[in-house]
């Protein structure tokens, strides 16, 4: 079978398109159904088997059914306006192709960018190999005076959407324990938050994201209440973290695992302990492994 635009191999099992797209078996057999897409290769023993091409266009649509879509007419637009792939693109490609897109404020272009990504790659490397070294490049053009503070925030705030989109998309992640992901009083930056939260739910943590700017008084009152094995707080700026220990006292006691992380806790990273938490790195599969580790031996 050949689809235009894209490889003519269904080399992809509905589980690996699932791990890659983070749409459920079952969307990907309801939407086969109702609409006619995708249109995965059937093998001998009745298994369905999808294409780099179909993969672009389940992320695409899943995409644009968290924008607001009708399913039926986003089908109907992957089919039409096939996204274009490159089966040797690597991470890092990819990465300067997304920054530059977001630089010049071509957001189709970068969307076109990450479906592609999406694609090709699994959610973590996308995550911390396209996204996050393409929005370290913008934020030095920004530093450097290069591009304007809109034009940071317009790709930040579009990034943002489309991993809150991805987010939507993942089950809830009850067969972990149960986290709190914010970011510290004055805290702006979510990205690394966010980021962080999506590969926590897929690696099978319940987790409650509350955004940016959080209130430590309003963390507090949540976490009495819904009782998470850890909170997990980011601060990137020296602001946030002068916030969190400023009010310090509020912190103690909101979870029986407090762990901070972010630029502003690195730099100093003894403040950490100071607040009566842990710093578990900045790497997120380190964070996740020894977030497993630590939760599990309390259990």
């Amino acid at each position: 079978m050949t689809n235009a635009g894209g490889s003519t191999t269904g080399k992809f099992t509905v589980a690996e398109v699932e791990e890659r797209s983070g749409v459920p078996a079952s969307s990907l057999r309801q939407w086969e159904r109702r609409y006619g897409f995708p249109k995965p290769q059937r093998a001998a023993s009745g298994y369905r088997y999808y294409s780099e091409q179909d993969v672009l266009g389940i992320v695409r649509m899943r995409d644009l059914i968290a924008q607001g879509t009708a399913p039926s007419r986003a089908a109907a637009i992957v089919q039409v306006e096939p996204v274009v792939a490159s089966v040797t693109r690597a991470a890092s490609d990819l990465a300067t192709d997304l920054g530059a897109a977001l630089e010049a404020g071509a957001l189709d272009r970068a969307d076109r960018v990450l479906s592609e990504a999406f694609a090709l790659h699994s959610v973590e490397t996308v995550l911390f190999d396209v996204i996050r070294p393409a929005m370290v490049d913008v934020g030095e053009l920004w530093h450097a005076g290069t591009i304007t503070v809109a034009a940071e925030h317009l790709a930040s705030n579009h990034v943002q959407g489309r991993l809150r989109a991805l987010l939507r998309s993942l089950p809830s992640g009850a067969r972990r324990h149960r986290l709190i992901v914010t970011c510290a009083p004055a805290e702006q930056h979510e990205l690394g938050a966010l980021m962080l939260t999506i590969a926590l739910r897929r690696a099978g943590f319940e987790v409650m994201y509350l955004g940016a700017a959080t209130p430590i008084e309003d963390l507090a009152a949540m976490a009495a209440e819904v009782k998470p094995a850890a909170v997990l707080i980011s601060a990137t700026t020296p602001e946030s973290v002068r916030r969190l220990r400023a009010q310090k006292g509020l912190l103690r006691g909101v979870a029986p695992l407090l762990v901070f992380g972010g630029q502003g806790f690195t730099k100093r990273p003894e403040v950490a302990a100071e607040l009566g938490g842990v710093l578990l790195g900045d790497d997120a599969d380190e964070i996740v492994e020894e977030l497993t580790r630590r939760l599990d031996a309390r259990s």
